[in-house]
């Protein structure tokens, strides 16, 4: 049975246009000596992770969307009735990290906790409200992505994804 829902949608709401932007985020400042910086892949990493993070906020940040909770919707759409210890593990976050995102999407609509039989444990399921909104949010991300590889073929964007996956170091 889905829990009781509260509040109006805070995730479909766009933000005053009032609100402050976050900064602007320069990843190469003229001048300023990097030294063994240049030379690491993890700083070249961060570096392209901070300038993509600045544009997906200003791309979808009037959805109070992150990429977090824009995973976190993809992972339960293509995943219905995962668990919220699941999907805290496939994000890679705190437990108590996932319970405040399924909070704001319970809260907003966009999805249903139902009881997995355990008092503790619950299946999330998208309500078509968070479906059609992530098909909004999906659009606006392909976008978004488009602009931020641009300088790359088609070819450069997949070996480049293929490379970041081979730093992707497993657990022992």
């Amino acid at each position: 049975m889905p829990l009781k829902k509260t509040a109006s949608p805070k995730v479909q709401a766009k933000r005053p246009a009032s609100q402050a932007q976050a900064p602007v985020f320069n990843a190469r400042i003229a001048g300023i000596n990097y030294d063994i910086l240049e030379e690491l892949t993890g700083y070249a990493v961060r570096r392209a992770q901070l300038s993509i993070y600045a544009d997906f906020t200003a791309s979808l940040g009037a959805y109070d969307i992150t990429p977090q909770r824009f995973s976190s919707l993809v992972i339960i759409s293509n995943n219905p009735g995962i668990s919220q210890t699941r999907l805290a593990e496939v994000m890679g976050i705190a437990r108590s990290g996932v319970v405040a995102i399924i909070d704001n999407f319970e809260q907003a609509g966009l999805l249903e906790r139902q009881d997995a039989g355990d008092r503790r444990a619950y299946n999330l399921h998208l309500t078509k409200e968070g479906q059609r909104q992530l098909e909004k949010y999906k659009q606006a991300v392909k976008e978004h992505d488009d602009r931020v590889s641009q300088q790359l073929t088609t070819k450069e964007r997949q070996q480049l994804r293929a490379l970041l996956g081979k730093l992707c170091i497993e657990p022992k």
